[in-house]
């Protein structure tokens, strides 16, 4: 149980705010019109979980049957525009990015299936240890990513945290090695992360960057 909840406060240090900005996007950019039809890259867990709480219209691709998608395709497909089901109004691509081998190609694709005035809704890391190995290939930066969406007409890239925090969330993430001290010494940081958290908040306040985060989310309308 302990082992649980510690696994879960983990997983919300990695990914803060990532449930808010999604919720905060639907609300006030989309209305959480439920007619939508929304396209949800890499199926399954809690993410689609959350879409699917605002909308009735899902579908789900992803490159692996076993996550039980609505159609197995890779977004980097040459012919993914010809093979995708759907012609979607939203589509969301939640930590999915650094897994593909052509993140230009990827951004390319879904771009050609949108609508003009249709919104793409991203996240993907920057300051973020190796996961999901051996298909985790990429980084991004601010800069990178404006690149990157830069066919779109409106591009909104946001902090998924602070400096310091980005440093802690790579010690906490020591508890997935196989390794049992950097376990126990990824589980000691989970619990230094929320009890010193004021305190941490408090200096990232007081001794600003802005060049340092675990990842940025991104609200792009084509």
């Amino acid at each position: 149980m302990i082992s649980n909840i510690l696994h879960k406060l983990s997983k919300n240090a990695s990914r803060k705010n990532l449930n808010r900005f999604i919720r905060i996007s639907f609300e006030k950019k989309l209305n959480n019109n439920k007619d939508k039809i929304v396209l949800n890259i890499g199926s399954g867990g809690e993410l689609e979980a959350i879409i699917r709480d605002k909308f009735e219209k899902i579908f789900s691709v992803d490159v692996d049957e076993k996550r039980n998608p609505d159609q197995v395709l890779d977004i980097c497909d040459e012919n993914f525009s010809k093979k995708i089901k759907i012609k979607p109004s939203l589509v969301c691509c939640f930590e999915v990015l650094e897994h593909t081998k052509d993140p230009c190609k990827a951004i390319n694709n879904i771009y050609s299936i949108m609508d003009k005035n249709d919104y793409l809704l991203a996240s993907v890391p920057f300051n973020f240890h190796i996961h999901d190995e051996p298909n985790d290939f990429y980084r991004f930066t601010f800069y990178g990513l404006k690149m990157l969406f830069s066919n779109f007409s409106e591009v909104e890239i946001k902090k998924r945290n602070g400096w310091l925090e980005s440093i802690f969330v790579n010690f906490i993430r020591l508890e997935k090695e196989k390794n049992i001290l950097s376990k126990i010494l990824g589980k000691f940081f989970i619990l230094a992360y929320y009890i010193f958290y004021p305190l941490i908040i408090l200096l990232q306040k007081i001794i600003t960057s802005n060049k340092l985060t675990t990842g940025y989310y991104i609200e792009a309308k084509k």
